[in-house]
This record gives C-alpha cells, structure tokens and sequence, in this order.
C-alpha cells in the first residue's frame, strides 16, 4: 500500500465511491478536497451527512481550479467524460486522474487477486454470481464496483480471497494499469458512445484491462462475440460459447445438448442441466458459463460450483420475478437502459407471449432490432415517458399496431394486468430520469404497484 500519509487528493463527484473514497485515504492520513459540481441543496442529505462527519474540504457548485492545482492525485467519479472541462484542465495541471478501482487496485494488486467482470449487459448477474458461489464455497469474496457497492469500501473487510469487482467503461478510461487475475468480457454493443466519443473509444476502454494482463492471469471471453473474442491480450485465454466443444477445439465453458460443460488440461467437467439453472434467458447461460470459469480457476470444483449455481436467483431489477396477479405473471428487469437488454430479455420468453413494457428517457439509439424482436415475443407493448412517441411511431411504420400508451408507471402496470395476454415484461430499453431517480427507483415504484394491485385483487369485494 502507499504512503497517504499529508498527501494531497482531491476527488471528484459526490456519490457513493467518492465517500467511499475520500473515507478510505483519510484513514492512512491523506489530505482530501471533495469536489462536486451540483449545487449542495441538490446533493442527497444522506450523502452529505456522511461527507460532513469526514475531516475533509468540500467545494459545490463547480469544479474551481483549486481542487486541481492543491492535490496531487485526482480521484474522478465515472460519471465525468473525458471531455468534460474539468478533465481538460486536469490535464493541463498534470495531475494524474484515477478510477476508484485503479486506486483500490495499486493498493491490494499484490496481497488480493481481482476476479473483474466487464460488458454492455450482464456485469452485474454475472459478478453477484460469481461471488454467491465463491463466497457459499467458504471463499470470502465480495461482489463490488460498479454493481452499487463501492470497492474501496471493502478493502478493510479482512483477508480476502478474492476481490469480485463489477468494472464498466467508464471507470477502465481512468484505469491505466488495472490488470485483474482474472478478467471476464460478456459482450460488447454500442452504449455510452456520447461518453466516450464514440464507438471505437468505447471498445478500446472494454479492452484496456486485457491490455495490461500477463501470462500467469487469464481472459475469460465471449468467443459469440467478434468483437470481444479478437481481444489480444498476454493472459492465458478462456473462452465461453453456446456452441458445442466439438465446434470450438479449445479450452473453456460451454453449452452441449443442453448441459454446461468446462474443459480444461484435456479434461472435459459437466457442471449442470441448464434447465436447473434459476436465472432464465440465453443471456444468462452465457453469464452462467463465465461464471464457471472463473470459479473453475479460482480453484472450486465442478461439484462445488454446480451446488451454488443452481441456488443463485436474479438480481433485483434484472428479469426478477415479482409476482402473480390475477393469473399474469409480472417481471422486473428496469436495469435494462438500453436495446440490447430489453431484446436479451424479450428472448427469454416464448414467442408472441409477452406484454412489454418499454420507453422512458430516450438515449436516440437506433430501434430495428428491438422492433424485430417486440414482433417476433410481443403480443402488446405498453409505452411511458419520454420515448413513447418515438417508439411507437416506429412499431407502427413497422405494421406493430398492438400498442398501448401509459402517462404513469401505476396506468401502465393497470394495462398490463387488464390485457392478461400473458406476462408483464417492464424492460424499458431506455434510461429512467424523467420519470424517475434511476433505473432502481423504477423498479421498485413498478413492483411497488404490482404488489399494490396483488393486494387489491385479494381483498373481498364490497
């Protein structure tokens, strides 16, 4: 670890890993400058009252010139782009700027092995995965980062094991020399390209941590992604696909006649029967699959691994069951802000079997392949927020007419439950601030209601 000690830091953002932060450095005797742009009536009061019990500076409002020129290492919040002004001007100061999973990776690279877990969808199911079976096999291995548990918030959890880290592109643009033992690429379609600037600087981010690999960690990729499987990196590779061994001739997880399997050293492991699983959708096979090497190479066995594989139930907001109402089924998968989710999630289902609940804040993407995949799953598609225009203008020049337009979360999930036309999907293909704080605070307003209306449903009528 370094020496913090009357070293100057300043971070920027005010959110969970910058409290997070500024707790861990001012413990080892650093000197912190909290930096936040927003204005301080617009903070989260729980937030500020944690940042007001730490011995710290703290600036709202803007990010002044100050908090650049006194410290001498920035620690950024992944919400800040490249372009960002701030950034500019850090660069112009030299002041060298860091993710907070760079930071917790210089201080414990050689004491914990990090297992991390990046992708445009699946990080999350696949890094709580991971740390659900690794941590039911007697390993103490936190699931952490961008899954909404800052990391440096356990690196005083013990003696870990392994550090289980959840790492998006966002925090690897800050992370020059962050090189996991074990690195996992679920996939990759175009997402925060306004970010980044564009689609090859948002690949080149995914593919940093790779970069930095050496021969004694290993890669675990998606060889059913082109993109992902041309990775070039010094690790020793893992690959997962749906394809049968007989087609791959490699090393790695894999799907056969219905069972995931894992070959490694000229031997062959059958871990479980897919239809055990209690996470549904291909997408969460292939998350399953990463999921096997990795604890495969940390050292568990197959039968260690197949018993909490088959115990692990999705995540909240990530097509969570929520519950039955008058004969439909009611699912949850608010986490899906974009296209790709919301297609990986229609497919799960049988065809022209699902009523989806889509739009809110509207990120401009392209639609085709979300239209294609509503005609293909969808008997009705319930529309809200921001989007609903746009989204349903182009079902409708696609010959989609079964289309219903909610004003509020409550008048969807009514629509919904009315139709029974089969189960209730909300994955919205969208982000959520106009309607909502975040992607979790839509996810629980929605289960919120369809709870609501399961106790309605049950209570004798007048």
């Amino acid at each position: 670890m370094a020496d913090w000690n009357n070293k100057k830091v300043s971070i920027l953002g005010l959110g969970r890993s910058g409290i997070a932060a500024a707790s861990y450095l001012v413990k080892r005797g650093a000197k912190v400058l909290v930096s936040e742009s927003q204005p301080k009536d617009k903070i989260n009061p729980k937030l500020l009252a944690e940042l007001n019990a730490l011995p710290v500076e703290s600036e709202f409002g803007a990010h002044s010139e100050r908090c650049l020129s006194w410290s001498e290492l920035v620690i950024t919040s992944p919400g800040i782009p490249p372009h960002a002004d701030v950034m500019l001007r850090a660069k112009a100061h030299r002041r060298e700027v860091i993710s907070d999973v760079e930071l917790a990776y210089r201080e414990c690279k050689d004491t914990v092995p990090f297992i991390a877990v990046t992708g445009t969808n699946g990080k999350s199911t696949t890094t709580a995965l991971i740390s659900y079976i690794l941590e039911k096999a007697g390993r103490l291995a936190p699931a952490c980062g961008n899954i909404g548990v800052p990391i440096l918030s356990r690196l005083d959890s013990g003696l870990l094991d392994f550090l289980v880290v959840e790492v998006s592109s966002y925090q690897l643009q800050y992370s020059p020399t962050f090189a996991p033992y074990i690195g996992i690429w679920l996939n990759l379609t175009p997402d925060h390209l306004d970010w980044h600037g564009g689609l090859d600087p948002y690949i080149e981010a995914k593919r940093s941590m790779f970069a930095h690999q050496e021969m004694e960690s290993y890669a675990i990729l998606n060889q059913d992604d082109s993109v992902v499987a041309a990775t070039r990196t010094k690790a020793e590779l893992f690959p997962f696909t749906l394809l049968p061994a007989a087609n791959r001739g490699i090393q790695g997880a894999y799907l056969e006649d219905g069972f995931l399997c894992y070959s490694h050293n000229a031997r062959t492991r059958v871990v479980c029967n897919q239809n055990d699983l209690r996470i549904i959708g291909k997408h969460n096979i292939e998350n399953a699959l990463a999921a096997i090497s990795a604890c495969c190479l940390a050292g568990l066995t197959e039968k260690e691994i197949e018993q909490h594989l088959c115990t692990f139930k999705a995540l909240e907001h990530r097509l969570e069951f929520v519950e039955t109402v008058d004969g439909v089924d009611f699912y949850n998968d608010s986490k899906a802000t974009n296209t790709d989710s919301a297609i990986k999630a229609l497919e799960s289902f049988p065809e022209k079997s699902v009523v989806l609940i889509a739009g809110g804040k509207d990120k401009g993407t392209p639609l085709s392949d979300l239209i294609q995949s509503i005609k293909k799953y969808a008997l009705g598609v319930i529309l809200i927020g921001e989007a609903k225009e746009r989204f349903e203008r182009a079902l409708r020049e696609a010959g989609f007419n079964d289309i219903y337009v909610a004003a509020t979360m409550e008048e969807a999930v009514q629509i919904g439950g009315k139709l029974k036309k089969g189960p209730v999907l909300l994955s919205p293909a969208c982000a959520s601030f106009d309607m909502f704080r975040d992607f979790e605070d839509r996810g629980r307003v929605f289960k919120d209601l369809v709870r609501a209306r399961a106790r309605e449903m049950a209570s004798p009528r007048q």
